[in-house]
C-alpha cells in the first residue's frame, strides 16, 4: 500500500540497518540529502558474452564499444533508471540515489567471500521476464502475507529473488524492463493488472516503473526505503473482483 510520505531532510527519516550485511545482496545506506545504494548482482554466463550485433537495426545498441555484453546493459540500465534525482512530496531539496554495482564476475571488484549475490539468468519459459524466489521459499508467503504476488515472490532482504531475463529485439527494452525487475528485488511489487492482482491496475500509477516499465516515482522509492526498513515487501494497492477475473482470464483464452 502507498504510505503517507514523510519529510525526507535526514537519515532519522528512516531507520535502515542489517543484521548481518554479508547475507543482504542489496543494502541502503541514507546520509542526509543521499540515498547510497549497493548492489551485489552475480549473471548467468550467457550474459557476459558480447551481444550479436549481426544485421541489428538497434541504434543504441550500435552505439555501444565492441564487447557490450547483456549484464553491461543490465547495469547501465537500472543505474540510468534507479540512480537519479528525487523530489519528496513536501519537500523542496532533492534527493540523490547514487549506486554502486558490486559484480561477482568482476576481477577487480572487492567483496568479502561471504557475501551473497542476487542472480540475473536468460530464461526462454515464458515471454516475459519474472523474479522468483527459491523454490523452498514459494506458496508460503501468500500464507504470510494474503498477497496472491507474495506466493511467487516471497521477498526477504536476505532472499530478494532470481530475475530471469528473456529475450527483447532492442537494448533499451532489455534496460527498461530489468529496472522493472529490479525494483522486485527492492522489494516493491507490481502495480499494473496482472492476472495476481485480479487485473486491477493500481490508481495513478500508469507512468510507474512498476506499471508499465516508465519513470521511477518518488513513492516507489519511498516503497524501496520503507521495504528495507520493515524487513517486508511493499505492494500497490489491489482488489479482488471474481467479475473482472473471469472477463480478463475468458478474454485471454479466446485469443
Amino acid at each position: 500500500m502507498f504510505y503517507k510520505l514523510k519529510p525526507f531532510t535526514s537519515s532519522s527519516s528512516f531507520s535502515i540497518s542489517y543484521k548481518d550485511p554479508l547475507k543482504v545482496p542489496v543494502q541502503i545506506e541514507i546520509s542526509k540529502d543521499t540515498i547510497y545504494m549497493t548492489v551485489h548482482v552475480e549473471f548467468d554466463p550467457v550474459y557476459l558474452l558480447p551481444i550479436d550485433r549481426t544485421d541489428t537495426k538497434d541504434v543504441l545498441l550500435k552505439s555501444k564499444p565492441e564487447g557490450y555484453t547483456y549484464a553491461d546493459a543490465f547495469v547501465e540500465g537500472i543505474k540510468s533508471h534507479w540512480a537519479k534525482h528525487y523530489i519528496f512530496e513536501g519537500t523542496r531539496t532533492p534527493v540523490v540515489v547514487k549506486m554502486n554495482v558490486i559484480r561477482k564476475d568482476d576481477p577487480d571488484a572487492v567483496f568479502d567471500p561471504k557475501q551473497r549475490f542476487f542472480l540475473v539468468r536468460h530464461t526462454t519459459v515464458s515471454k516475459t521476464s519474472f523474479v522468483t524466489s527459491p523454490v523452498w521459499r514459494m506458496g508460503w508467503g501468500f500464507l504470510l502475507t494474503g498477497c496472491p504476488e507474495a506466493a511467487m515472490i516471497n521477498w526477504s532482504l536476505t532472499y530478494p529473488g532470481t530475475i530471469n531475463m528473456n529475450d527483447y529485439s532492442r537494448i533499451s527494452s532489455f534496460m527498461s524492463v530489468a529496472s522493472h525487475e529490479f525494483g522486485h528485488v527492492l522489494g516493491v511489487g507490481d502495480a499494473y493488472g496482472a492476472h495476481y492482482r485480479c487485473f486491477y491496475e493500481a490508481p495513478g500509477t500508469e507512468n510507474y516503473i512498476m506499471n508499465n516499465s516508465g519513470n521511477v516515482n518518488p513513492r516507489e522509492l519511498e516503497m524501496v526505503l520503507r521495504a528495507h526498513e520493515t524487513g517486508k515487501m511493499q505492494y500497490f494497492p489491489y482488489k479482488v473482483s471474481i467479475p473482472r477475473f473471469l472477463k480478463n482470464t475468458l478474454g485471454k483464452l479466446k485469443k
